[in-house]
């Protein structure tokens, strides 16, 4: 099913570009989409993968409405809807031009083209070599006319418009090698004349083919060719020789003799003057055929051509054949009776000859069939007999008769061959078996036509031949009796008949005969009178011919100046060159005055594209490919003896066109240097032109910065002076100031104009440099072309010329390092102290002091990243073009007009050119830093942030922007631990008189960039530098400081507000010993003192778990909410016993047994979070007080209270613990 879809689908695709190629109803431009959209759809390239096709696709795609009905299948109805004619794929190639006579049409190329991919290039799926695929079968199977749909001559003859040379003689390539009959099987082989008509599109074809057919097909095609010749001959004589014309003609006239018959009658006068006129037509045809009238194709132009004599010589040959015993006919019933009798006689011959004389054979059987193939049915009884004797042999008998037969017919077969020699296509033996034949051989009848017959069937075969042949001659002895009386009486009356004729028809004859001669001198006389002008003006029409023959002959050399001075005109010095070395085949000798006229005229234009060359050597703006096509040309140009014209100079004097620079004939003027391009060879001149055109942009490069800065000092904007880019100029004004006055606008103008001009050097730098080591190489290569050909003709001893080498140290060296001095100014200024760097002030030497200042000033931050890029752009350039022009120094042993360097000149320069880039960067990252810093510490000492981001990335900004950070590993290291030591600072002033939460908020800000901004921080050192271990270590060390610092602080004053909640202040209250408790009494709540210490270490535990978290402390390994809360426990348990030990002296039985208790409580709350120390404090007091209540031994529960108070301690303070996180 889906193969049936994509077969539908090729049809309807086939329909659609069907519809697109008749011109009548598309334009050149649908036609074209089309075809290339069905080539698409035909490799898959649409989308939709491989098509598959009908087998009627296949001759609708190709011949349109022009196809076989039955071939068309499905697709007739396409024809019966449109009643116009539907162009195929072969009518779409030859479609002739509108306005163009004897030429295509466009789209016919592009349609040639799609033919020969379908034919020739299409593959199919599991095709395999050698074979056609679907489109190449249909289409060499289609008869020869069909394929002049395709106007080959016109795709062959010049591939002129609209023509496709190389497709037409592929596809005539297939057609000439694999050309099948309508079957689509047999072979049928073609000749070029076949499918060419003109000799030119002969002669294209056969130089295509010694060109790019293999030499298996050009056999091919030569064989092929001469059987075609073979099967014409063999037409030929089929049709009686006289070849299809005169078979055509007889084949008119039978069928105009037959309508003739039918539609008129005897009587008829009108059928009469047919009749007769149809019978000197065949006398002329007969006549023609048996050699007595030539055939005249034309206009007569003598008597004897004329169609009144072939008639007269016709009838006269007639009657002579007639006299001679042949027969003749006055009128066509007459032929066709005669026809039809010679038919019936030819019938009954053809009856009598296929039967067997003997009679042993039935009715159907033919002995012509015999005749033809003797020598088969021979062989296939020799392989009867083999066959025969084999099985009797195998059955063990001997049997001597068949022995003897096969004996008989090998002696036989034998003497074929020996007759026949060695004919492969050996198919009659020389005798006959038919008995009319004169060759007839009994011998060989027998054998052939009664091989099987007994003996006694041949002997009663033979006494019935003897007795029909008796029978016959009887039968004619009987009628002779019987019609003697009447063969004597016919015999006389034709006598008597012919003495008649004779007698009347001999005086009458030669009368007609002479009224005949003189209509026929009547009818020269008039003849020669009336077109004689007509010859006369044949005879100049020849000679005019004859004179354009000559001059088509010599049509190239005739058009060379015109084509020349086009050419030269539009840019095509190429095209110019080719058409002027036509003229150069016109000798000196010459003395034809037209060839002389049109030598003299090439000649002007060959000067006149010699100055325009030599002129567009002399333009700055042409691009690098053009100067070298122009020094190309005019190197080939002058390789041509170009006669010199005295008066050229007056010429281009006086032209409106001569260019601006050009001071005389070939003498150029730029920017003050004079430069005669004749006195060098094309290249040299080209380098020496663009060389002045670069000092000058130079000159006049650095004079306009000087004017610039000048006018802007004076009191000029930028922008009026139209300089300034145009998102710099909405930001200021077009007022001029005073640079005395307090407006500074004026100093920002000169820095952006230092900016600018930096950029325009280096473009210039970026521009020209490439620009003039591509002419220099091509000069390069030109000096060793001139010099090989001077060795090899042996004249090296001439005088030594300059060499584009020595053009670069005289001339371009110096600007180059004029300009690049200049951009190093204007991006830096002045060199860094210590640097011994030199900056030579290229413009402004004469200024004022305050403008001297500012130019010798280093650019702002933003300026200086612009210009350190351009800058660095400019140092790749010279390092790629340092290596370039070292191909441009002579090699050791070619002479010179002087010492070479050893060294190239660009090195300076890129030194000067590297210390600028390296000065720029490491300016960008001291700016860099500073910024950030700057930044970093205002954010600290204002928010109390810790902006490690900031310096990640100015790191990142510093990596992607710098191109050489190895020179400034310490400006970066050096910024790093600027900026860190700022956020430092900053924290420190913030917090200075701040509270615990800011100290506390800097130590977060410090965790932070410890464990999670430093990483990344120092991974971009690394990129930068290679000292990154030691800059973070220093890093390190300032954030580390700080956090102890803070932290410190933070501890210590928890620490001491901690101590402040432990105050007993019921310890002082004075009670009254007489009365008293008793031990149901009710117990007092929770110690204040206990809640408010407990409080307080919940209360620091909340703060740092809230600004912290549970971040670890980088120097302790502990958790910075851990360290709090085990400060704040120790300064609590470090309270409490201070406070007992003061009242100590003071303390009653029962307050010291509830202090016990109470510090056995907070001795198990604080466990894990005081040191042994402070536990150790808590037990000694504890022991004291415990003691003091008068305790035994210490054990707890002895006392008033006893276990019970402990517990209901642990009960009330139970939240307090949970809060804890216990």
């Amino acid at each position: 099913m889906a193969d049936e879809d994509a077969a539908d689908r090729a049809s309807q695709e086939i329909k659609a570009l069907l519809r697109r190629l008749d011109p009548k109803d598309s334009s050149h431009k649908d036609r074209i989409r089309r075809l290339n959209k069905f080539r698409n759809f035909v490799t898959g390239e649409s989308g939709g993968g491989t098509p598959e096709f009908y087998d009627d696709d296949i001759p609708l795609l190709l011949l349109g409405s022009a196809a076989p009905t039955a071939l068309l299948g499905d697709h007739a109805d396409l024809f019966e809807d449109n009643a116009n004619q539907i162009y195929g794929l072969l009518q779409a190639c030859g479609t002739p031009s509108v306005e163009h006579d004897h030429m295509l049409k466009r789209s016919a190329r592009h349609a040639m083209n799609l033919l020969k991919f379908l034919v020739c290039d299409f593959v199919e799926d599991g095709q395999g070599a050698g074979e056609l695929n679907l489109f190449a079968q249909g289409f060499c199977s289609f008869p020869v006319d069909k394929y002049r749909y395709m106007s080959l001559d016109l795709h062959l003859i010049g591939d002129q418009r609209g023509g496709a040379k190389e497709d037409a003689c592929s596809v005539m390539v297939l057609l000439l090698t694999k050309h099948m009959a309508e079957d689509g099987e047999t072979p049928s082989p073609l000749a070029k004349e076949d499918l060419l008509a003109s000799q030119q599109a002969h002669k294209a074809f056969d130089l295509w083919v010694q060109q790019h057919a293999t030499k298996q097909q050009r056999d091919l095609i030569k064989a092929n060719a001469e059987k075609r010749k073979e099967e014409i001959a063999k037409r030929d004589d089929t049709l009686g020789g006289g070849g299809d014309g005169l078979s055509n003609d007889e084949d008119d006239m039978d069928g105009s003799d037959k309508d003739e018959a039918d539609g008129y009658d005897e009587d008829d006068a009108l059928a009469g003057l047919k009749r007769r006129k149809k019978t000197a037509k065949k006398e002329m045809l007969e006549a023609t055929q048996a050699g007595e009238l030539e055939e005249i194709n034309g206009p007569a132009m003598r008597w004897e051509d004329s169609q009144l004599y072939r008639e007269q010589r016709a009838r006269f040959a007639a009657h002579q054949r007639m006299q001679e015993g042949g027969e003749y006919h006055d009128t066509v019933r007459d032929s066709q009776e005669a026809a039809a009798e010679m038919a019936e006689r030819e019938e009954e011959k053809s009856k009598l000859l296929r039967r067997d004389p003997l009679g042993l054979k039935d009715a159907d059987f033919d002995l012509r069939m015999l005749e033809t193939n003797q020598v088969d049915f021979l062989e296939q009884a020799l392989l009867e007999l083999q066959e025969e004797l084999r099985k009797a042999e195998a059955g063990g008998e001997d049997d001597q008769a068949l022995r003897a037969k096969k004996e008989s017919l090998e002696m036989i077969l034998d003497s074929i061959v020996g007759v026949a020699g060695a004919d492969a296509h050996l198919a009659n033996t020389g005798k006959s078996i038919l008995p009319t034949n004169p060759n007839f051989d009994p011998i060989l009848f027998l054998t052939l036509v009664h091989r099987r017959a007994t003996y006694e069937e041949l002997v009663s075969s033979m006494n019935r031949l003897s007795t029909d042949t008796q029978n016959q001659v009887k039968q004619l002895q009987d009628m002779v009796r019987e019609n003697f009386a009447l063969f004597l009486r016919c015999a006389d009356g034709i006598d008597t008949f012919n003495e008649k004729t004779i007698s009347q028809s001999g005086p009458g004859l030669v009368d007609r005969l002479n009224r005949l001669d003189a209509l026929a001198e009547s009818c020269a006389h008039q003849a020669k009178k009336s077109f004689k002008p007509l010859l006369d003006n044949a005879n100049e029409v020849r000679k005019v011919q004859s004179a354009l023959a000559v001059l088509r002959r010599v049509e190239a050399v005739l058009q060379a100046p015109y084509l020349m001075r086009q050419h030269v005109e539009n840019g095509r010095f190429s095209a110019a060159l080719k058409a002027y070395r036509r003229v150069q085949v016109i000798d000196e000798s010459c003395n034809i005055e037209i060839l002389i006229h049109v030598k003299n005229q090439a000649a002007e234009c060959a000067r006149e594209a010699r100055r325009e060359l030599e002129g567009r050597l002399a333009q700055e703006g042409i691009t690098v490919s053009g100067l070298l096509d122009s020094i190309r040309d005019l190197g080939e140009l002058l390789e041509f003896d170009i006669p010199n014209d005295p008066k050229e100079a007056e010429k281009v004097a006086g032209s409106r066109y001569r260019a601006a620079s050009m001071k005389a004939v070939g003498t150029f003027v730029i920017g003050g240097t004079t430069i005669n391009v004749r006195e060098y060879p094309p290249a040299l001149a080209c380098l020496l032109l663009q060389a002045a055109h670069f000092t000058f942009l130079v000159n006049s490069t650095i004079e306009e910065a000087d004017n610039t800065t000048q006018r802007i000092f004076e009191g000029e904007s930028l922008s009026s002076q139209g300089k300034l880019d145009s998102d710099l100029k909405s930001g200021v004004g077009d007022d001029k100031k005073q640079p005395g006055g307090n407006n500074n606008q004026w100093k920002y103008d000169v820095l952006e104009a230092r900016s600018l001009a930096t950029i325009k050097a280096v473009e210039i730098v970026s521009k020209w440099f490439p620009r003039l080591l591509e002419v220099a190489i091509a000069a390069r290569e030109d000096e060793k072309r001139r010099a090989a050909r001077a060795s090899a003709r042996g004249t090296s001893g001439k005088e030594i010329q300059l060499t584009p080498f020595e053009v670069f140290l005289s001339s371009i060296s110096p600007s180059v390092s004029k300009l690049i001095e200049h951009a190093a100014f204007c991006g830096l200024g002045s060199a860094p102290r210590g640097s011994g760097m030199e900056i030579k002030m290229t413009f402004g030497k004469k200024s004022p002091e305050k403008l001297r200042v500012l130019l010798k000033s280093p650019l702002p931050p933003s300026q200086s990243s612009r210009v350190g890029k351009e800058l660095a752009a400019m140092v790749e350039v010279l390092g790629q073009s340092s290596i370039t022009l070292n191909q441009l120094k002579p090699l050791p042993g070619e002479p010179t007009r002087g010492n070479i360097y050893t060294m190239s000149p660009l090195d300076e320069i890129r030194t000067l050119g590297e210390q600028s880039v390296m000065t720029i960067e490491r300016r960008r990252c001291i700016y860099a830093f500073d910024i950030c810093a700057r930044g970093c510490s205002s954010r600290a000492t204002g928010s109390g942030k810790f902006d490690a981001d900031a310096l990640l990335a100015c790191l990142r900004t510093l990596s992607d922007e710098l191109t050489r950070p190895e020179l400034c590993a310490s400006e970066v290291e050096k910024g790093c631990e600027l900026v860190i030591r700022k956020c430092c600072d900053g924290l420190a002033s913030y917090v200075r008189d701040r509270g615990d939460s800011s100290r506390l908020n800097a130590v977060a800000e410090c965790a932070d960039v410890l464990q999670d901004r430093m990483t990344d921080v120092v991974r971009e050192i690394g990129y930068l530098t290679n000292n990154a271990e030691a800059v973070e270590e220093v890093m390190m060390e300032d954030i580390m400081g700080l956090e102890g610092a803070m932290f410190d602080e933070f501890l210590e004053s928890i620490r001491s507000s901690a101590t402040s909640c432990c105050r007993m202040g019921w310890l002082d209250q004075k009670t009254d010993l007489s009365k008293e408790i008793s031990n149901d009494s009710p117990v007092i709540g929770f110690p204040p003192y206990l809640s408010a210490s407990l409080l307080a270490i919940v209360r620091v535990r909340a703060q740092v778990e809230q600004t912290l978290g549970l971040k670890i402390r980088r120097s302790e390994g502990q958790s910075y909410q851990h360290i709090a809360m085990a400060t704040v426990a120790e300064g609590v348990a470090e309270g409490i016993c201070e406070q007992i030990q003061q009242r100590k002296m003071t303390l009653k039985v029962r307050q010291a047994d509830r202090l016990a208790n109470e510090m056995q409580f907070l001795l198990n709350t604080l466990r894990n979070y005081i040191q042994p120390e402070s536990r150790s404090l808590l037990e000694q007091t504890r022991r004291m007080l415990c003691s003091k209540a008068g305790r035994g031994a210490g054990i707890q529960g002895d006392g008033p209270d006893g276990l019970a108070a402990l517990e209901e301690l642990e009960r009330l303070g139970r939240v307090y613990v949970l809060c804890l996180g216990q």
